[in-house]
């Protein structure tokens, strides 16, 4: 197939694709729009509806998707809320999955949705909120009946109420120390006091309970008359996609949907400015809880997605944001001062809308803050001088038409909800290409928009370590310290300054943009998953040609592995460090091919580090080509390393002040892993880390390795092959290269718990009020049975768990189990982050452990059923795009399993597991008193609540447990797993014993 390389081919969604004739217009439906426009390569068939009570529908017929999705957005959000009660609307959110006037169980969609293989999520945004989730195909109306409840009679019950505060509450706890929280707040902090936008969105307990409670307002009274008042049909938009016709769809979405009432109320939009005068040209100083640097210029901008034709705003984020070599980005670089920028417009709400310029300052940097702004305002002065540019608008527009053409199909979940929260801004005949298709040249807009960046429009934002004697203000509810001052004359007329740049100039055109767009042959001889092309010493290298999916894409993947990487935390360090110097010194060269959706991707890894090239395929072997030569010619600026070397150990001290139960999840793989480095540990190493380490590691690196690759999509056999000669003949070349024996290619192994043991790893958090518990319990080497049978046992619990110990016992807002496998080993894990003291939650994580006997046992075969049938659709559940599938093939070659077929085969076997299996895994190796229990518990406490010790029942807690004191002493007194057998045994990967 050849596609033109300018406008992209689309097509009307109603026009000769589907001989269904509509219905006869319902009583209840005021329009229908069948011309929605979509691209040639989508066979999705999509139409509108706008019903009698206002509320707008999006209907998709998809006869080939294996899960259905619903999404229902009501176009208000916390800017609507009552001034005096913070996050009401978000509470509202919260709410409407606790019980309805047909479905009054508490969790009844929800554990609906988990004995259909579902799932489901909601969030509250400024202007709207946003309601969705998935199910199998055959359970759509079931879902969505119980799921139109929530807009017709939610019932706010008295005691869920109550509960649910803790959950917001936990909720706000969460993101008390994180910076991204801290920071956005800050921004509405800064808006004039009078404006909606100067409001605090989540809510806490304080907010939504303790001050309504003194002043005598019924918080639940509140939320009856909030979701009364704004939740009207006129300000819903329905998205529904399933395997039914148009017809059938329609029936479903007027039947249920039809009957929501219209309020007498109009839709909200924010036309007045957030920041007047007295907010602009202003600087603010902040003191962050990570130790980071960053510079943050916001312009004010009318809201532009009236020009979503044009995208005035698109042209110039990829103008600030470009990283080439006469970019703003590249002469901080080179003068020290950062290391990263971003920048594009940022849609807050109706009516409101910023342009944002970020910046990470390196030391130097925060010293040059003012010479930074200057600089920006160069480049805004040269693109003033040189005017819009047609040329890099139509490459633009060509690049974003090849976005849309080749757009993957995306999971029908993620589909959904996003289309639900555009059709509130977006015409439905323009619903799925507005974000995508620039239409028309309309240079006069771009025009305009400069004209909003100006110094007197905008506010600076310094965020640094630095300024914490400089503040004089704290946030109440994040308790950050900032300064907010208006900034000097002088500095205003220096910015204001037409003066420009040298080294500032628009980008060269785009090299990367892909012109040849023609599909290979399908080979029907070849085999229908991954197999090897290409086996030495050297490189392994497995190829499949896409039969699926049919775009010009491909993906590449190199794992380059050596065993001298693990062997201390000196040289992870040196791996680590090698990458991100590459990483920035070769985004000026690769920036273009991002920008034309051609992306390299390098990342260190245990062994070494990973190289993927994925998008368009047609200039892909000339980027893989110039990266392998840079490779092997790199140099390392002196300059750069010392700025990225800093950055790297402010990277590892920040790993402290992550979430606790990211830090409880860390600790887990250090204490279980064969090889794995604490933070401390790597911090205590890098010090001692040159230039010269890292030439002369690298260089024995690239010496001694083995590389292990796919190559799958629009790419056939004999390209393929060009492209192995591209990655190993520069190696074979090089004096001195060794081949790895044998034992030197064997992965890490886990440590091995002895049967009833229970050991304890405690560590504190001093930045988060919140504490957590993470209750890892191995189940054995992998095997398709057991993979099934673990996995189903998880299945089983995991809502009960969530509405036992988040729901009904309020324990946190972070709550789940899920199963898993690390170095092949198959385990079970419950993690819950909480206020409580993590010894209380211990045991409420056991009580609950021992209800699942009864809940087993009790159990009505036709129940178990429905959890295996939805393990099954999950399973089953088809990749929606090529990268999707060559995720599933890499986590293959990664684990070095090489079952390409897995879902099916482990869904053969997920059928002969009968309750009597789940009931003995239970009682061997999940229960308290299992023979073959094996509990590591990973406690993170936090240093900044005085808790006192809670009552615990101490029945509940293991008797044998082992604290650890010394991880590695621990790992010296235990065994290690085996390595399970690969699927498809190839090479040497056989484990140690």
């Amino acid at each position: 197939m050849v596609v033109a390389s300018r406008s992209p081919e689309t097509i009307r969604s109603g026009t000769g694709l589907s001989p269904l004739k509509p219905l006869a217009m319902s009583e209840k439906v005021e329009r229908r729009i069948d011309d929605i426009e979509k691209s040639i390569g989508d066979s999705r068939i999509y139409r509108g509806l706008v019903m009698k009570n206002g509320l707008t529908a999006l209907l998709i017929s998809d006869p080939d998707t294996d899960k259905s999705a619903a999404s229902l957005s009501v176009a208000v959000g916390s800017l609507s809320e009552p001034k005096d009660l913070p996050g009401l609307a978000h509470f509202c959110e919260h709410m409407l999955f606790l019980g309805t006037k047909k479905y009054p169980t508490e969790n009844e969609f929800t554990q609906f949705l988990t004995q259909n293989g579902g799932s489901y999520n909601a969030y509250t945004a400024n202007d709207h909120t946003n309601y969705y989730f998935s199910t199998k195909t055959e359970s759509l109306k079931p879902a969505l009946d119980r799921f139109a409840q929530f807009f017709l009679e939610p019932l706010f019950t008295t005691s869920a109420t109550e509960r649910e505060i803790g959950a917001v509450n936990s909720e706000h706890e969460k993101n008390v120390a994180d910076d991204f929280w801290r920071l956005a707040q800050l921004e509405k902090n800064a808006a004039d006091p009078n404006h909606s936008y100067n409001q605090f969105g989540t809510g806490t307990k304080e907010t939504l309970w303790d001050i309504p409670k003194s002043k005598n307002v019924s918080v639940r009274d509140q939320l009856l008359e909030f979701h009364s008042k704004w939740y009207s049909s006129h300000l819903m938009y329905l998205t529904i996609l399933g395997k039914e016709d148009l017809n059938t769809l329609e029936e479903l979405a007027v039947s249920l949907f039809g009957d929501i009432k219209r309020k007498d109320v109009e839709r909200p939009y924010w036309n007045d400015p957030i920041y007047k005068e007295e907010q602009l040209a202003t600087k603010t100083v902040v003191v962050p809880v990570k130790d980071i640097r960053v510079l943050s210029v916001n312009f004010l901008i009318p809201d532009q997605s009236k020009y979503y034709r044009s995208m005035p705003s698109r042209y110039l984020s990829a103008l600030f944001g470009h990283e080439g070599p006469t970019s703003i980005l590249t002469v901080l670089k080179k003068r020290g001062w950062s290391s990263k920028l971003s920048a594009g417009n940022k849609f807050e709400a109706r009516g409101i809308e910023l342009f944002d310029i970020d910046v990470d300052l390196t030391e130097k940097g925060v010293d040059h803050v003012d010479d930074i702004v200057k600089l920006i305002f160069q480049y805004v002065n040269m693109l003033r001088r040189e005017g819009p540019q047609e040329w890099f608008h139509d490459e633009n527009s060509n690049i974003s038409a090849m976005q849309f053409q080749f757009k993957d199909k995306g999971s029908p979940l993620d589909y959904v909800y996003r289309l639900s929260s555009h059709m509130i801004t977006f015409e439905l005949e323009h619903v799925l290409t507005a974000e995508y298709l620039i239409r028309e040249w309309k240079p006069d807009l771009i025009v305009e928009l400069l004209s909003y960046f100006r110094p007197d429009n905008m506010r600076v934002t310094v965020v640094s370590k630095i300024f914490q004697n400089e503040t004089d203000t704290v946030d109440k509810y994040y308790g950050t310290p900032y300064s907010i001052k208006k900034i000097p004359t002088e500095t205003l007329n220096e910015w204001k300054k037409d003066d420009l740049c040298e080294d500032l100039k628009m980008p060269s055109k785009n090299e990367f943009v892909a012109t040849d767009f023609n599909l290979v042959p399908i080979d029907k001889n070849e085999p229908g998953h991954p197999h090897i092309i290409h086996d030495s010493f050297l490189l392994r290298c497995w190829f499949k040609t896409d039969t699926e999916f049919r775009f010009p894409k491909a993906f590449v993947s190199i794992d380059f592995f050596s065993h001298i990487v693990m062997t201390d935390p000196f040289h992870c360090n040196i791996m680590s460090l090698f990458v991100r110097l590459f990483n920035e010194d070769f985004s000026e060269y690769t920036w273009d091919a991002t920008r034309a959706s051609l992306n390299l991707v390098i990342q260190p890894s245990s062994y070494g580090f990973k190289m993927q090239l994925s998008g368009f395929n047609h200039k892909l072997h000339i980027l893989l080509k110039k990266t392998i030569d840079k490779l092997l010619t790199f140099k390392i600026n002196p300059q750069r390393f010392e700025i990225l070397k800093e950055e790297k150990i402010r990277d590892l001290k920040n790993i402290d002040m992550e979430q606790p139960y990211h830090s409880a999840m860390r600790y887990n793989s250090v204490v279980l892993s064969e090889d794995a480095w604490t933070p401390n540990e790597l911090l205590a190493a890098i010090d001692d880390v040159k230039i010269e380490n890292i030439e002369e590691f690298i260089e024995k690196f690239l010496s001694q390795m083995f590389m292990e690759s796919l190559v799958y999509g629009n790419i056939d056999k004999p390209k393929a092959l060009e492209l192995i000669q591209i990655l190993e003949k520069p190696f074979l070349g090089r004096d001195g290269f060794r081949r790895l024996l044998p034992r030197q290619m064997v992965r890490s192994r886990e440590v091995r718990l002895e049967d009833r043991e229970s050991a304890l790893f405690e560590t504190t958090s001093d930045h988060h009020s919140s504490s957590c518990v993470y209750i890892h319990l191995q189940c054995g080497v992998q095997s398709t049975l057991k993979n099934m049978i673990v996995g189903l046992f998880n299945e089983i619990i995991k809502e009960s768990c969530f509405n036992t110990l988040r729901t009904q016992e309020q324990l946190g807002y972070i709550v789940f189990s899920s199963s898993s496998r690390s170095h092949g080993i198959l385990n079970l894990r419950i993690i819950v982050q909480s206020d409580r003291t993590p010894m209380y939650v211990d045991s409420r994580i056991e009580n609950y452990i021992n209800t699942i006997e009864q809940l087993l046992m009790n159990m009505p075969e036709e129940e178990f059923n429905k959890y295996k049938d939805a393990l099954a659709v999950k399973l089953l559940e088809k990749p929606k795009g090529l990268m999707k599938q060559a995720a599933v093939y890499q986590v293959e070659i990664d684990t070095q399993d090489y079952n390409f077929n897995r879902a099916q085969i482990e869904v053969e076997a997920l059928k002969l597991i009968a309750k009597d299996d789940i009931i003995k895994f239970y009682n061997d190796q999940i229960s308290q008193s299992g023979p073959e229990r094996h509990k590591l518990a990973v406690h993170v406490r936090s240093t900044l609540k005085n808790t006192t010790a809670e009552e615990v029942d101490n029945s509940l807690m293991a008797n044998n447990t082992i604290l650890i004191k010394d991880i590695t002493d621990f790992k010296k007194k235990h065994q290690l797993y085996q390595l399970p057998n690969s699927f498809m045994p190839v090479g040497h990967t056989k484990s140690k014993l």
